[in-house]
């Protein structure tokens, strides 16, 4: 364990969480008001933890199932992924001309980017994505601001 960490439970089995606190000695008092972390606990997966994901990924699960299973963010997942050459499910990386003109039908109904992107079950965030990528107008969702200056 790394010189001024400290092992803290983990809810799951394989993941250890560590707190950095950059001294030999933890704070004496908090750095930040009651439940606010200014350095929050990294989680450190085991060999065989990543192995599982590694398997369970290459079984079908996706990104998400298996952030949400083993309580990491999906970047962390991928990145795991990405250090095994593991390549992505075919239905998350790619559509065809048919889906992507199904989609923009979709949304060009009114359907938002989330509806349409729990349809065909990737993120909110791939669909206008690919719909950019496509030159398929985005809409700016409900609380964005304009990107105009004026605005």
């Amino acid at each position: 364990m790394a010189q001024g960490s400290q092992p803290i439970g983990s809810p799951h089995e394989g993941v250890e969480l560590v707190q950095n606190w950059g001294s030999d000695d933890p704070p004496e008092r908090p750095r930040e008001e009651k439940g606010r972390l200014s350095n929050p606990p990294q989680r450190r997966l085991s060999p065989a933890t990543v192995d599982d994901i590694v398997e369970a990924y290459r079984a079908g699960a996706t990104i998400n199932q298996l952030a949400a299973e083993f309580g990491i963010h999906r970047t962390t997942v991928t990145g795991h992924l990405d250090r095994h050459r593991v390549p992505r499910h075919s239905k998350q990386t790619a559509w065809d001309d048919d889906i992507l003109k199904q989609a923009a039908e979709l949304y060009a109904t009114g359907l938002s980017l989330a509806a349409i992107a729990h349809r065909f079950g990737v993120d909110p965030q791939t669909v206008a994505t690919r719909f950019r990528r496509a030159a398929i107008p985005v809409r700016l969702g409900r609380g964005s601001r304009s990107h105009h200056p004026l605005h």
